[in-house]
């Protein structure tokens, strides 16, 4: 958990799912509720702005890391 010292607080749980790949979700109350899951050179990253018990809506964003 992290406290701010405005008094706001998070939780964040990670699952590793394998070599190159885990699960990281954040919950922040009466503001959002955040997931990462990377895999190997993949990231999705999805957004949910929480209101009490409310979701108001998603964003999600995928993106893949190329090297030349």
């Amino acid at each position: 958990p992290t406290l701010a010292s405005s008094g706001d607080i998070s939780v964040e749980w990670e699952r590793k799912l394998g070599d190159d790949s885990s699960l990281t979700t954040t919950l922040t109350p009466n503001d959002s509720i955040d997931v990462e899951w990377k895999d190997a050179d993949w990231t999705a990253n999805i957004n949910m702005p929480i209101d009490g018990t409310d979701i108001t809506g998603a964003n999600v964003g995928i993106k893949r890391e190329v090297n030349f």
